[in-house]
């Protein structure tokens, strides 16, 4: 039995609610390509997929979104204090991410679905703003929908090659971990240089 006979078979074990459960914790490339090539073999409807995995990545986003606003703004900047001068983040970092959400944070959240790494990391401006609840899981769904759905429909069109397709997406989650590994580097370089000159 191959492996894409062995996941069909625990798929149609553990149902829908299986890939409702699977992507709260797991990155839609890994999965919905296949789910992709398993709705093209006839194991369930596509849409069926497409909004059991839809649901459970909203609600791992949403799950972050709730640790954040757990924590909460005030006591972020509270912890940051504790830092003194050698915190390299400071509460005009926070106030900035406040005006950009408060601008622009419908669409980071749509579009920050389509990113890896990067949907994970928007949910936590999001509650510490905070974004009202029923706005973020909103646009989260929207965005996880609009992304699965690429990935659905790339893995019913590749049929038995939707591994192939999940090596590529491997590799654009790679450069996009990178590109953000790369950011933070250069922002701790930035304020570490600055606390040396006395800024």
């Amino acid at each position: 039995m191959s492996g894409a006979e062995s996941i069909i078979d625990a798929l149609e074990f553990l149902g829908l609610a299986g890939v409702f459960v699977a992507m709260i914790v797991f990155a839609p490339e890994t999965v919905m390509p296949f789910l992709g090539y398993a709705a093209a073999q006839g194991a369930y409807h596509p849409l069926a997929m497409l909004v059991a995995g839809s649901l459970g990545g909203t609600l791992g986003s949403t799950l972050i979104y709730a640790a954040a606003r757990w924590l909460g703004r005030e006591r972020l900047i509270e912890w940051l204090s504790y830092g003194g001068r050698w915190s390299l983040f400071y509460e005009r970092d926070v106030i900035a991410i406040d005006r950009l959400f408060q601008r622009y944070g419908v669409a980071i959240i749509f579009f920050g679905r389509f990113l890896p790494t990067v949907r994970s990391v928007v949910s936590v401006p999001a509650g510490l703003l905070p974004m009202p609840l029923p706005k973020f899981v909103f646009f989260t769904f929207l965005g996880t929908a609009a992304w699965n759905a690429v990935l659905v429909a790339g893995g019913y069109l590749a049929g038995a090659n939707w591994e192939r397709l999940v090596e590529y997406l491997g590799v654009y989650g790679t450069l996009a971990a990178f590109a953000c590994g790369v950011a933070v580097i250069a922002f701790v370089l930035v304020r570490l240089r600055n606390l040396t000159l006395g800024h």
